[in-house]
């Protein structure tokens, strides 16, 4: 019987997507991520798509001139519809911003089309006779490559044990903190792994989470999502830690020649810290994703830091409850540091709970939407400071969670005019 219709597709899409990546290196990064090559219906779409992520791939510019160049001195500018198609496709395109909206369009028609190619193969199986248990056997695999989902090799126990008695062997793959107090609880920051950080306002968030991004720099670019604090003011902290130069000093420009001449030595060295700040407010968990694999590509990953999560912003046309939104990034960072296989260390707030009791200590129900972070985080850090008093000073890091350990209490020192937190009794680096 004759087939009423072709094969499916989606040819303004498949223009959109191509568009897109013509105008935007940020479309080009996201739709890589979506999109192979043989997804795309024409042949001249799939050329197109390659040239753009070979050169993208090797840092080149992209654009409609650079690609007809490219396209031209590989002999193939005429095959894909020559240099006006090219500027057909960036001035078609709607919105480069909507590049994965389009390239889930093609995907779905890719499957689609390799669902009917697939029914096809089967019908010719069940015609071709021999052995009905490998028939069906040869028709499951046809049905599970039609998906990208199904790539994933089922393994069972005995399949992957060896590997992991093998790794039992290796020193665990984290990184030490900076204070051998919170590292004796916890051991470290471990690939993977969400770590919450959570105080009052103005208690030492912020502090422990730079001392902490900056420790992870040891081995690896950090993405430094900063909602709350500009850039400058992360440098600026930066400096107070890296220096002992009182931060106050640093606010308001009283600098003395001392403090410059540490500056002016330590430059060379702050120029190979791959620190990473973006501090765009009101981000979305997509803009936080994006930030951190554009880091990625300039630098291995080794941690994403969000300060903080509540300053986290909906995007335009999400209706949902405020709780429901921050339970849902909780799950999203958990989820990236899954994929990126990193720590993700997101600040958080505390409310008011905490300072209505006697003793003051934080406790996890204090967190604003408590239940889902406390449910998705790895680790959940309290932080309790002694404002006044003969205690004034002392840091109490309160590991509230620990899903791969136990719960106790770190005690820091905390020299706040630095910004740094230290191991209580730790002298501070510079000897003074």
């Amino acid at each position: 019987m004759d087939e009423l219709e072709g094969p499916a597709q989606n040819v303004e899409a498949e223009q959109s997507v191509l568009g897109a990546m013509l105008l935007s290196r940020e479309a080009i990064s996201e739709v890589s991520e979506l999109l192979t090559g043989m997804d795309f219906y024409r042949p001249a779409h799939d050329t197109i798509y390659r040239t753009i992520l070979t050169m993208h791939s090797k840092g080149e510019p992209v654009d409609p001139i650079t690609v007809m160049a490219t396209l031209t001195r590989e002999s193939e500018i005429t095959r894909v519809g020559g240099p006006a198609y090219l500027h057909q496709l960036s001035q078609a395109v709607p919105s480069a911003s909507s590049a994965s909206y389009y390239a889930d369009i093609v995907s779905r028609a890719a499957m689609l089309r390799r669902l009917d190619q697939a029914g096809k193969h089967i019908s010719q199986l069940a015609r071709s006779g021999g052995d009905e248990v490998e028939l069906v056997e040869a028709a499951r695999k046809a049905v599970d490559g039609t998906s990208k989902a199904t790539t994933t090799p089922v393994l069972s126990f005995g399949d992957t044990i060896d590997r992991t008695i093998d790794e039992l062997s290796e020193k665990p793959n984290q990184v030490p903190t900076p204070w051998n107090a919170l590292n004796d609880i916890i051991g470290g920051l471990r690939p993977g792994g969400l770590y919450v950080v959570a105080a009052r306002p103005s208690v030492g968030k912020s502090v422990i989470a730079l001392q902490l991004a900056r420790s992870l720099t040891d081995n690896g670019s950090v993405a430094f999502s900063s909602l709350e604090m500009s850039e400058s003011d992360v440098q600026i902290r930066a400096v107070a830690m890296d220096l002992q130069i009182n931060l106050g000093r640093l606010i308001e420009r009283r600098l003395t020649d001392n403090d410059w001449a540490k500056i002016r030595n330590r430059r060379a060295a702050w120029q190979d810290v791959p620190l990473f700040v973006d501090d765009r407010s009101g981000v979305t968990i997509t803009d936080i994703k994006r930030f951190a694999r554009s880091v990625h590509r300039r630098k291995p990953l080794a941690g994403i830091v969000v300060d903080y999560l509540q300053l986290m912003a909906q995007a335009p046309g999400d209706k949902r409850p405020r709780q429901e939104f921050v339970a849902d990034m909780s799950r999203q960072l958990k989820i990236l540091a899954m994929e990126m296989k990193v720590p993700v260390i997101a600040l958080s707030q505390l409310n008011r709970g905490s300072t209505q009791r006697e003793d003051k200590m934080p406790q996890i129900s204090d967190m604003r939407e408590s239940g889902a972070i406390e449910q998705d985080a790895d680790v959940v850090m309290l932080l309790h400071r002694e404002i006044m008093g003969e205690n004034k000073g002392d840091l109490a890091l309160l590991v509230a969670k620990n899903r791969n350990g136990s719960t106790n209490i770190a005690e820091l020192s905390f020299w706040g005019h630095y910004s740094m937190a230290l191991d209580k009794g730790s002298p501070l680096p510079g000897g003074q």
